[in-house]
């Protein structure tokens, strides 16, 4: 079955929140910026790389979605952060009416402040080194964060099937959606791209291109998380607008 995302937009879900709150414009809004900025930087690896010897001292890391100092890191970074903040209201307004997933609202609030706060400080990379050092770390474990991660992840999805369920059908569909995308680039593509970076190095052309790649679904999952919770705030009435 497949779901446009216009129409659970503009006709499934009644409009009980301000008018100037459009989830599908916001989210193609959304992706149309971080598609320019993630082609932008595939293009400079594609153009890097068109040589035998690429030359990397040419190149603009302001442009490295690999680079925490690149324009499509700090996208990210608001882009958790604003999923956090919108994950807030929503736990307050569960808060309010004594809802049954407050907490678990509350919960996915700290989570996406910390993925905002770890798509600059690279936590997660502090981690895999600590890690390394106690255990193997080779092939598919060469970033030794991922798999326990990803084990980690899968057991918090199952926990949150319930709260999953308690929403209409096509939003629960794109929430699974959402999380199975994000997780498969930031675990799945990032064993993969361990492997590739153990054997060529993480200066490779290969790993170039696995890196876009994890970046890209990364930032579709959240983004896809966050046309869900503008649905939500919608449903439930709740304003983007602090004096609404």
């Amino acid at each position: 079955m497949s779901v446009r995302l216009t129409d659970v937009a503009n006709s499934d879900l009644p409009l009980t929140a301000s008018a100037s709150m459009k989830p599908g414009g916001v989210f193609l809004l959304a992706c149309m910026v971080s598609a320019l900025l993630l082609g932008a930087g595939l293009l400079q690896d594609l153009l890097l790389y068109s040589n035998a010897k690429p030359d990397l001292s040419s190149k603009i890391w302001l442009l490295d979605v690999d680079s925490e100092e690149s324009a499509f890191t700090w996208l990210s970074v608001v882009v958790a952060f604003s999923a956090a903040w919108l994950l807030f209201l929503a736990s307050n307004e569960a808060a309010m009416r004594g809802g049954r997933f407050r907490y678990h609202w509350y919960a996915l609030t700290v989570l996406f402040l910390l993925l905002s706060f770890d798509e600059f400080a690279g936590i997660h990379e502090k981690i895999s080194a600590a890690l390394s050092g106690r255990m193997e770390h080779t092939g598919l474990m060469y970033f030794a964060w991922a798999a326990p991660a990803g084990i980690l992840s899968l057991i918090g999805l199952a926990a949150f099937i319930p709260f999953i369920r308690s929403f209409p059908l096509a939003l629960a569909g794109l929430l699974m959606l959402s999380a199975l995308i994000f997780l498969g680039g930031a675990v799945g593509f990032e064993m993969v791209g361990g492997s590739v970076a153990e054997v060529e190095g993480i200066a490779s052309f290969r790993y170039r291109i696995l890196t876009n790649l994890e970046e890209g679904l990364e930032m579709a999952g959240i983004l896809i998380f966050i046309y869900v919770l503008l649905c939500h705030l919608k449903r439930t009435g709740v304003t983007l607008h602090p004096n609404a």
